[in-house]
């Protein structure tokens, strides 16, 4: 939709050109082009105007954007070479990726131009005509990359083109409009004795020259006539297709008993209005003349005793509908009819041209309202893809912002989250490239499974794996970029990881840092990328700041303005402020505007809730590990005065180790941590396999497959996290009451 609203606006734009430029035909293309050669991305853009002189046909190079003439030949025309003449007569657009590949033009030194010409690959050109079909000229577009011009670049370009042809017609209308305006003033200098004619000529292009809509047309020239004239009335009658009628618009108005009969006239109905719309000529009746005049039989014609009727005619040839004008005596006013003739040729050039404008003004409301229409579904969406709510956590407060961009109608993909997992809480921040619909709907997609992964045990890095493959075998065009942050809640233990997406942000006594991890590509660009991960402690109150780049970055402002801006807010806040005080200063204290959405979580965490001891013992691939690990165990236990745990934890250690010794050949290492308030030991234990165990049932007289049912059975939870090329096994014991 984004490709669709910008044809749309191009068209707009380029239409608008003739209300800002008047006749100025050069400025009007000069100004198209400009904008064409934009939006398509080329180097260069030309328009060829076509026009006629004295030897015959013309085509010109008229304007150029992003070269200089001197770059082009100047000797040979340009619609006699193959590769450029299909367009100037009004073909369909021609769009080349590669002039040098292309078997049509690839051969010879001159990849099918012009000797002396700008080296072109990437080729596109569209025909520019007229609303009658006529060919006014060309645009064309090159670039020396190829590969540059997209079918959205084409449909951009058509679109250009077709605004240009319209605004052309608008030009040229204005002119003719001009012309009539100038040759009535001639009439006056002429002819002094037609003074009294003149004043209604001036005064009625006067009128057209302020009057930009039809209802502006309607409501001030029959008003006009009737003043300058001493007429008694005068009317404007208009075609209404869709009902068959013409509408009348006349002043004064009519009297109440004639409004039903004379304010709609069906086209067919016998009056000299709808004579002078049908026969194209004007029509001079007396009140005589009204009994061969079936639509006017059984009206009372008051004071009105000879009328004219003249017909309004554009361009083309079609009627728009009549001019009449009504009098008190009996002259049939033949000497009228150049008088008003020339009134009704003004007011159709004017109506012509107030019939477009007010065509692309509804257009222009209509894809407004549009626009308007899918930006609120789109965003709608989009929060709605959002959480709804986030977890309680003991020990962690959480503020989080989304805000949208306020340049624009366009949607992105910002979101974030935050999942309660068995060793913690995992915080997600992310971006998905561009702005439109696809890119909220791919947003849902991530968040999704990245939410899965994460709840399955994936550790940050491995979740990012898997979402990154899933994202490229989608074979989407589009990429993201994510971190995650896993929280140990009672220990404060941190691990991070990021796929292109900035570090957050760590506030402490110690002052403000940005957490150190080794960033992983964006995902979607590399199915066999990795994602490292970091391990950080947060040793007491602490605040972590995680945001999307709309937050520091803009078109208008460099990075690092918006990165300092960020630390001086959030190094500033006072150590007690609440994390959602703190999130307002942040966001209020964006140095820009938001021309990119901005997503963020703010985390105030407590600090650890207990004093943890932790010992860590590699391992080696063989059979000794399970004797080593037990030693260990003891060692650590006796050294944290916990021996009341060493039965079981021996039991459910020896277990683990052997597991990983026997099914994937790599135990590496043990971890222990013992919470000495909550009298609670965690056992993990690390393999290079991604592989979940599985619980099985032994026979009774089975000599092994019992390890996990062992666990199961003497732990109070165990469970597995996968981490990169390997996962934890873990379990927790603890002291029982009593």
């Amino acid at each position: 939709m984004a490709d669709r609203r910008r044809e749309h606006q191009t068209l707009l734009h380029v239409t608008t050109l003739s209300l800002r430029h008047g006749t100025d035909l050069r400025a009007i293309l000069h100004a198209a082009t400009v904008a064409a050669t934009d939006v398509t991305g080329a180097q260069y853009g030309a328009f060829f105007y076509h026009d006629r002189d004295e030897h015959g046909d013309r085509l010109d190079l008229f304007t150029l954007s992003g070269a200089r003439a001197d770059e082009f030949p100047a000797t040979e025309p340009v619609r006699h070479t193959p590769l450029f003449a299909p367009t100037f007569t009004g073909a369909d657009p021609v769009r080349i990726d590669d002039l040098a590949a292309d078997p049509r033009y690839g051969h010879g030194t001159t990849g099918g131009l012009p000797r002396h010409h700008r080296p072109v690959r990437s080729y596109l050109a569209v025909p520019v005509t007229s609303n009658g079909g006529r060919v006014i000229g060309a645009m064309l577009f090159g670039h020396a990359d190829p590969g540059r011009f997209d079918e959205d670049a084409e449909a951009a370009a058509v679109s250009a083109a077709r605004g240009a042809g319209i605004a052309v017609d608008n030009a040229l209308l204005l002119g003719e409009q001009r012309a009539a305006r100038e040759l009535a003033e001639d009439r006056e200098a002429a002819a002094a004795a037609a003074a009294a004619r003149t004043a209604l000529l001036q005064r009625i292009t006067a009128l057209l020259s302020t009057s930009a809509t039809t209802v502006d047309i309607t409501g001030s020239v029959p008003r006009a006539v009737a003043e300058a004239t001493g007429c008694v009335s005068a009317a404007l009658y208009l075609l209404d297709d869709s009902r068959g009628v013409l509408v009348g618009h006349g002043y004064p108005p009519l009297p109440p008993e004639l409004v039903a009969a004379l304010s709609n006239l069906a086209t067919d109905a016998g009056t000299p209005v709808t004579e002078a719309v049908r026969t194209r000529a004007p029509v001079t009746f007396t009140r005589a003349d009204a009994a061969r005049y079936a639509g006017l039989r059984g009206l009372d014609p008051g004071v009105v005793r000879s009328s004219l009727a003249v017909p309004l005619v554009e361009r083309s040839g079609r009627a728009l509908g009549a001019l009449i004008v009504n009098w008190d005596d009996d002259d049939p006013r033949d000497d009228e009819v150049a008088l008003f003739s020339s009134v009704a040729a003004q007011v159709s050039l004017a109506l012509e041209r107030a019939q477009l404008l007010d065509a692309e003004r509804a257009a222009r409301e209509n894809l407004a309202g549009s626009v308007a229409a899918l930006t609120d579904l789109a965003r709608t969406l989009q929060r709605g893809l959002l959480p709804q709510r986030l977890p309680t956590l003991e020990r962690v407060a959480v503020a989080v912002r989304y805000q949208p961009a306020v340049v624009g109608a366009e949607v992105g993909g910002d979101w974030y989250d935050a999942i309660a997992v068995d060793d913690g809480v995992v915080f997600v921040i992310g971006d998905v490239q561009g702005h439109s619909t696809t890119a909220a709907g791919l947003m849902g997609q991530l968040r999704t499974a990245v939410r899965a992964y994460v709840t399955e045990g994936h550790g940050p890095g491995a979740a990012l794996e898997r979402t990154n493959r899933l994202l490229v075998d989608q074979a989407e065009e589009l990429f993201a970029t994510c971190c995650l942050v896993r929280l140990d809640q009672e220990s404060g233990a941190v691990t991070v990881a990021t796929a292109g997406h900035p570090a957050p942000l760590v506030a402490d006594a110690a002052g403000l840092r940005e957490m150190d991890v080794e960033p992983g590509p964006p995902l979607g660009v590399d199915r066999a990328a990795t994602f490292p991960t970091a391990a950080h402690r947060l040793r007491g109150r602490s605040r972590v700041v995680l945001y999307t780049d709309g937050v520091v970055e803009s078109r208008a402002d460099q990075l690092d303005a918006g990165v300092e801006s960020l630390r001086r807010t959030v190094a500033a806040a006072a150590p007690g402020a609440a994390c959602e005080e703190l999130a307002d200063r942040i966001m209020a204290s964006i140095p820009h505007r938001l021309d990119d959405d901005a997503a963020m979580l703010v985390l105030e965490y407590a600090g650890p809730s207990a004093e943890l001891e932790e010992a860590n013992l590699p391992l080696p691939a063989d059979v000794r590990a399970v004797a080593q690990a037990r030693t260990f165990l003891r060692t650590a236990l006796n050294a944290w005065s916990a021996t009341d745990l060493l039965d079981e934890a021996e039991l459910v250690l020896s277990e683990l180790v052997t597991n990983a010794l026997v099914h994937t050949d790599c135990a590496t290492g043990v971890l222990l941590r013992y919470d000495r308030g909550a009298q609670r030991l965690t056992i993990s234990v690390q393999d290079r396999s991604t592989r979940h165990p599985r619980e099985r049932h032994a026979d009774a007289d089975a000599l092994g497959g019992r390890g996990l049912g062992i666990v199961e059975a003497v732990a109070d939870d165990w469970g597995v996290t996968v981490e990169g090329d390997g996962k934890t096994v873990w379990a927790e014991l603890a002291v029982e009451d009593g």
